[in-house]
């Protein structure tokens, strides 16, 4: 059973960190660019809100690389 915490996604209410940690629940790991550029955000929303979810805890890079995933499970 994995450590991580449970968040409720219906309680993210910015729709581009919904969307973002949408996108990274399908797949295991994205790469930074590619997340910003296959949801169509514009650069500083997508920063914004990847940086955002970092600092919240809700995903991370993987290793030292340009990969983010999840870190945490979506109810």
């Amino acid at each position: 059973m994995s450590n991580k915490k449970t968040i409720d996604i219906q309680k993210i209410t910015n729709p581009f960190e919904k969307d973002i940690l949408k996108l990274l629940e399908e797949k295991e790991k994205y790469v930074y660019g590619d997340i910003i550029k296959d949801l169509k955000l514009s650069a500083t929303k997508g920063q914004e809100s990847i940086l955002s979810l970092i600092k919240r805890g809700f995903i991370k890079h993987v290793d030292q690389s340009s990969y983010l995933k999840l870190n945490v499970n979506i109810k």
